[in-house]
Parts: structure tokens; sequence; C-alpha cells
């Protein structure tokens, strides 16, 4: 929140800028370490939220992983103070040179979104003597109830294995000689203000790793994505991380023995920053005022 005296120091800068409230981050941070080390999860910050190098260091500083898009958010967060065995390198456009990157950097893991992917990872991977970390990303087929274009988790969708592909995928497994399996991963789309899709993705994680325990896997980790949605209405509010964490600790199954993580962005940062601007004419039409400001959908992040 920005108070008076602040507001008096920021009139003398020139617009439009972001401000952060360093503070307002730092109660966040503490309150998701809190909520998520009482129940052993790993939390992994989603750096295509904010790559502001300030953030991503306090980020770092307490102890969180990296979840990364793209080779150069993986170099960006290890520049930033995050260990490379703390990143996972997520998206469905691994390109060559990334792939490479992140198998010299010694990353922990890639989300695999595809058979054909995970073929090129593998081709990688034994033209540089390397064995590939690789968690199979499980389209689950959930529903997240938020804007059709940041749902990632349905059957049709880019995003992601099927689920009809599973058998198919465990099969090959063996004659890739290159590859390590880590454990399955999930996301089902991003600022999902409600607890009913994670409490279905829940089911769908336990139905999964049943599934490739049956199979004969064991203790690979679970990664359950992100996607916690923040209040638009009420910016100074920080997410209730302890009604989200509690809905998998509620929800996902209790044999599970793996590490358990989450990739969270948005809830993390959005309510530290605020962008500043300035109003240069008010625009008067038929019916309405318009205000003209410094910034404009370029600026805002």
């Amino acid at each position: 929140m920005i108070n008076k005296d602040t507001t008096g120091k920021l009139n003398k800068l020139p617009t439009p800028f972001y401000y952060y409230d360093m503070e307002v981050l730092a109660a966040t941070l503490s309150m998701v370490k809190s909520e998520s080390g009482k129940r052993g999860y790993k939390v992994h910050y989603a750096v295509k939220a904010n790559f502001n190098p300030v953030i991503m260091k306090t980020i770092a500083g307490y102890g969180f992983g990296a979840d990364c898009v793209s080779g150069n958010e993986i170099s960006h967060a290890i520049e930033c103070g995050f260990a490379p065995e703390d990143i996972v390198f997520a998206g469905v456009g691994k390109n060559d040179a990334e792939i490479e990157l992140g198998l010299a950097r010694d990353i922990a893991c890639f989300n695999c979104e595809s058979i054909p992917e995970l073929l090129v990872i593998n081709e990688i991977a034994g033209r540089m003597q390397k064995k590939a970390p690789v968690a199979f990303r499980i389209n689950p087929n959930v529903e997240a109830h938020t804007l059709k274009h940041i749902t990632t988790g349905t059957e049709e969708n880019k995003f992601g294995i099927r689920l009809d592909e599973l058998q198919m995928l465990t099969d090959m497994l063996p004659g890739l000689e290159n590859i390590r399996f880590t454990g399955i991963h999930f996301h089902i789309g991003s600022q999902v203000t409600e607890m009913s899709p994670f409490r279905n993705l829940c089911s769908r994680v336990n139905e999964v790793w049943e599934w490739f325990t049956d199979h004969g896997f064991e203790n690979f980790s679970v990664n359950v994505g992100g996607g916690l949605g923040i209040n638009y209405h009420e910016p100074d509010q920080i997410p209730d991380f302890r009604e989200y964490f509690e809905v998998f600790e509620k929800h996902l199954d209790r044999r599970i023995k793996g590490m358990i993580s989450f990739e969270l962005g948005r809830s993390l940062t959005a309510m530290c920053g605020t962008l500043i601007s300035r109003v240069l004419y008010v625009k008067e039409g038929v019916s309405e005022k318009f205000v003209i400001l410094d910034a404009g959908m370029t600026d805002l992040l």
C-alpha cells in the first residue's frame, strides 16, 4: 500500500514507472515459506510473472526454486541466485539450444510436454553424454473455471501429455537410455480464484500417481503447478496461502512419498507492484469523461 509519505516522494519522479513495496513482498514470501514449509512442500517461483532482478534475488533469498520457460530465464535465474538444482524448465516450445543449456547447467528437471519433445531431449542428452532428468507434464482434463485463453489443463490443449498416451509413454521409457524419470507434473491454468478446481486437480493427480505406482514407479515427485489468482478488486490483499496449501494437504493421497512441489508466480509478486502514471488530459465525451494517462497497455504487466 502506498502511504502519503511515499506518494510525496513518488510525485517527484518521471512517469510511468513501477513501484515495488518490498515490505509487502517480504510479508507474502514469509507467509508462503511458512505455509508450504510446515507441510514439507517445495515452491518454485514462476519467473515469467516478474523477472526484475531485485525481485528475483529477494525470492531466491527465501530459498525458493525457479520455474523457467526459456533458456534466457534459466540463465537469468542463476544470475539472480537460484541454484541450478532448484530450477525446473517448463514450456511446450523448448528449442535445441535451450535444452542444451539446461543440460549443461545441470538443472533439476525438464517438465516434458509431449512425446516428440521427450525424443528430442533423449537425443540431445545422448550427444552430450548426459542423463536428462524429466518429469512428464500430464494434461489432467480438469476445468480451471478461468479465462479460456489461460486455461491449460483441458484435454484438447497444446499443453501436456494426454491421459490416453500414458501407456505408450511408459512403454517407451526403457528404450530411452538418456532419460531419467523424476516425476509427474500438472498445471490447470492461471488466475484461478476458487478452490474447487484445485480439489478436482488433486483427485486426478491421485489417479495418475496411482497409475504410475501400479506400473512399478516408486518415490517420484509430484508437481501440481500453480495458477493461484489474486484479487484485482482488493489489490493489497495477500492471497490465502493457508487455505490453498490446505487443499492439497487434505486431498492429495497421503501415500505419496516423493517431493510435492508448486509453481507460483503472480500470487507471489503482483501485490507488491504498482504501475505509477500521471494524468495528462481529461477529455470530455458525449456522456463520459476520458482520463488520458502517460501509460498504456504496453506498460501494464
